[in-house]
């Protein structure tokens, strides 16, 4: 009994002469805090029911970030003292670890970057360095996306690539006009080709695919230009020739869709153009056999 009562005192004056115990009880506390809080998030943007799912996602990242800066701010405050003394100490540690981890450095750098200059957000859709998909998460020192091929259609894989490309590459912000955006697709074909009738058969499947928002999509863009000072093309289907080299050349037709919708809207037009390249074929089989008719 009396070992132990000794063995108390003992442990009661270390607690009371270091601070150490004090800051382990502390971070203790604050690192289950930051648990539950992280834990109620996500209950929270799991189970509400309004807003979109880009909008929750977001504001779960939000949330979660911040719990992470707060904790890490907390530490630092806590055990300042303790690494004030060993700055010195471990000043040659921390220029090789530097240089070790300078990817991670890029990747902060890259993410700070992009916080700063809003290059992109959950819900985007973006391409970087051959890589093109939806924006789910974004993180200190990542950024993951749900793969889409180059017609946009998607492909079902994750793709998470280091903040750091952000300092080295363009980015492309598909989405970034919002409820409506600005398409393509192009028709290729030999330069002894009938160009001018493509052009129109290409012109008309758009403008057949796109009569029902041409108007709605022509006031966005139109709000688009007033609010970011720019000017933007009219929202008409638009077709242009574009050589590609001696042996052929595209009919590409610029047209306007709903930004949930640019896949299927390319998808009908192409549909809609060889929908009447089989009727006029039709229609000429029909002729030759009548002309022959009457010939004989």
């Amino acid at each position: 009994m009396d070992a132990i009562s000794s063995y108390w005192e003992r442990l009661v004056a270390w607690f009371n002469a270091s601070d150490t115990p004090a800051q382990l009880v502390t971070t203790l506390l604050v690192l289950i805090a930051a648990t539950f809080a992280t834990r109620a998030a996500t209950r929270y943007y799991r189970g509400k029911g309004s807003g979109s799912t880009e909008e929750r996602r977001t504001g779960y990242l939000t949330a979660r970030n911040a719990i992470v800066i707060t904790t890490m701010l907390l530490m630092l405050f806590i055990w300042g003292g303790q690494l004030r003394h060993f700055a010195l100490s471990v000043a040659a540690l921390a220029a090789a670890a530097a240089i070790a981890s300078k990817e991670y450095v890029m990747s902060a750098l890259g993410s700070l970057m992009r916080a700063t200059q809003s290059t992109y957000s959950v819900g985007d859709v973006i391409e970087i360095n051959g890589l093109k998909g939806e924006v789910l998460t974004i993180d200190l020192f990542s950024t993951v996306l749900l793969e889409q091929a180059p017609s946009g259609l998607v492909t079902g894989r994750i793709c998470r690539f280091p903040n750091m490309l952000l300092l080295l590459n363009p980015v492309r912000t598909i989405s970034a006009m919002g409820t409506f955006v600005l398409e393509s697709v192009r028709i290729p074909l030999e330069p002894g080709d009938d160009i001018p009738a493509a052009q129109a058969r290409l012109l008309k499947a758009g403008r057949e695919v796109c009569e029902p928002w041409l108007q709605q999509a022509d006031v966005h863009f139109r709000h688009i230009e007033g609010a970011y000072l720019i000017a933007l093309p009219a929202s008409e289907p638009l077709a242009v020739i574009e050589p590609v080299d001696p042996k052929r050349l595209d009919i590409v037709l610029r047209f306007p869709c709903p930004s949930n919708r640019r896949l299927r809207s390319g998808q009908e037009i192409l549909e809609n153009y060889y929908q009447q390249v089989r009727d006029e074929g039709e229609r000429q089989g029909d002729q030759g056999q009548g002309d022959q008719g009457q010939g004989g």
